[in-house]
């Protein structure tokens, strides 16, 4: 091992230790790992090839102070196991690395109060803007918070006019097509299953199209709710059994997501219902276990990655004071398997 190398083992390399590894001054090198000022080109080898030999890092949190730049954006969900979001955090990073950013996943279980200490960390850790999915806050905290942050975007929540940007699914829209195909296969008797009460944008515009589209075609006002809200999908499928066993004359079900889909399918047969002869079943989300369970599940295809990646992008003209957007809304794909009739 070289000895200088060796004598930094173990200990901060800084500034001026590059600087005496290049033989130049501590501003020089500032220039070169900062990219302001002129510095020719010899001397800006020399010192790349000090900052490589070293294994210098800059110190972001100084060079965030300096140019009130953290090259940091914060990504807030409400779930890190739940598969649906995978893709939009995918979709986050892929726009944060073609502009150089790193981004910071924070997860918030949908609780207001870690939302809050989330908002809180991200204020401390001074981050560029924010992707915030489907905030639970109260609009007039919402809109105190996120005055408090440099740029922010929210996915699954109603528009906040210029204090931030939005991204979401028209899943009003899609649920109204699901009561569609359903009736254009012959069921009358359809149920929904949503997961407990909660008003927060996504649920409140799925019922929004049921309602809507049951009024429309003579069904009633008033779909069939059923809350089912287990720890996991076994707990989700008990409920769910439990339920049925009250209701033999059910002929439908639109579940809010795939996954209580799953359970769904896993409480008819565990009751001998045929899926989908005696029940039809439709999900929502389209997640990657869609099509290989046993039965495949008729279900909306959410492009989760373009909702990531759009509210990115959207993020960024923020940063940079470009913005001409406010809200953008992305249309699910209504994909037809076996777990509904033809």
């Amino acid at each position: 091992m070289d000895p200088k190398t060796a004598q930094s083992f173990g200990k901060t390399i800084t500034l001026d230790d590059v600087a005496k590894e290049a033989g130049v001054s501590r501003k020089t090198v500032s220039r070169v790992i900062n990219a302001n000022g002129y510095v020719s080109e010899a001397t800006r080898k020399r010192v790349e090839l000090a900052v490589n030999k070293l294994g210098y890092l800059p110190n972001l949190v100084a060079r965030s102070l300096a140019s009130d730049r953290s090259t940091v954006i914060g990504l807030m969900i409400p779930s890190i196991t739940n598969r649906y979001f995978s893709q939009v955090i995918a979709g986050v990073e892929s726009v944060a690395q073609e502009n150089q950013y790193s981004v910071l996943l924070l997860n918030s279980y949908g609780d207001g109060d870690r939302e809050r200490d989330v908002l809180r960390l991200l204020e401390e850790h001074r981050v560029d803007g924010l992707v915030y999915n489907t905030p639970t806050l109260p609009v007039p905290e919402l809109r105190q918070l996120l005055l408090r942050q440099k740029a922010a975007v929210i996915i699954g929540h109603d528009p906040l006019d210029d204090l931030a940007g939005t991204v979401n699914v028209d899943v009003s829209t899609a649920m109204a097509q699901a009561v569609e195909h359903l009736v254009d296969v012959g069921r009358r008797r359809i149920a929904y299953i949503k997961p407990g009460i909660d008003e927060r944008y996504p649920h409140r515009k799925r019922l929004e199209g049921l309602r809507s589209c049951f009024q429309q075609l003579g069904l009633g006002t008033q779909p069939l709710l059923v809350e089912a809200l287990g720890k996991n999908i076994q707990d989700t499928s008990d409920q769910v059994e439990a339920w049925l066993r009250t209701q033999p004359d059910i002929d439908a079900i639109i579940c809010y997501n795939d996954e209580t889909a799953f359970a769904t399918i896993e409480a008819c047969d565990r009751l001998g219902i045929q899926v989908p002869d005696d029940i039809a079943i439709v999900g929502f989300d389209d997640i990657s276990l869609s099509q290989l369970q046993r039965i495949s599940l008729t279900t909306f295809r959410i492009p989760r990655y373009e909702v990531g990646a759009t509210a990115a992008r959207i993020l960024f003209e923020r940063i940079a004071a470009t913005f001409d957007t406010s809200e953008v809304i992305i249309k699910p794909e209504f994909v037809k398997r076996d777990s509904t009739p033809t």
